[in-house]
């Protein structure tokens, strides 16, 4: 078993700034910015909390509530905050992950590693370059196969399916690059 949804590593990332109980990181999802990136549900929250103390990335005190049930107090490990920053100076590979992943690590980069931000968009931009590489040398493999396609050929929606991907990929690098010229001129 190992981390598999992007809130638990955003869950990680609350808790390397500070323990917290389970309703407060969930009250971080829901009134901030982590919540226009990923969507978490209260169970969902309690689940993936649960799951990462079993992994020992994270641990829990109890603590009194007077004459209320004692309430759970999380915080990162040793073990949790290495696997929490070894992930955050990876870029991510597929194209498809940046709209989540990427984004929850440069929301925690510019917390605790802004001096990171622009190696993290350099990484990202050439994990890019390398996906849509991949991408063109397929097209370039299937554009003589299509020739011969009709419209309602599997060739032909193949081709459609991969020159979405290549548009997608392209846009995501405009992005990059805009992301990181503007990260630029604000330490100029």
């Amino acid at each position: 078993m190992q981390i598999s949804e992007p809130a638990e590593y955003a869950i990680l990332g609350l808790l390397k700034g500070q323990p917290m109980h389970g309703y407060e990181m969930f009250q971080q999802f829901e009134n901030g910015t982590l919540g226009q990136i990923v969507h978490l549900e209260m169970s969902q929250m309690y689940a993936f909390l649960k799951k990462l103390e079993r992994l020992t990335y994270i641990e829990a005190e109890l603590e009194p509530q007077g004459a209320r049930p004692p309430r759970k107090i999380f915080h990162l490990t040793t073990t949790g905050q290495g696997i929490f920053e070894e992930w955050l100076s990876q870029a991510v590979q597929k194209p498809r992950d940046i709209r989540i992943l990427f984004l929850i690590k440069l929301y925690f980069a510019q917390r605790y590693q802004p001096e990171q931000m622009p190696s993290l968009i350099v990484s990202q931009i050439q994990a890019c370059q390398r996906f849509l590489a991949h991408l063109e040398t397929q097209q370039h493999s299937e554009t003589s196969v299509s020739t011969r396609a009709s419209a309602d050929d599997a060739a032909f929606f193949d081709l459609v399916v991969l020159r979405s991907r290549i548009y997608q990929t392209r846009s995501l690098l405009d992005w990059l690059y805009e992301l990181q010229g503007k990260l630029a001129s604000l330490h100029k």
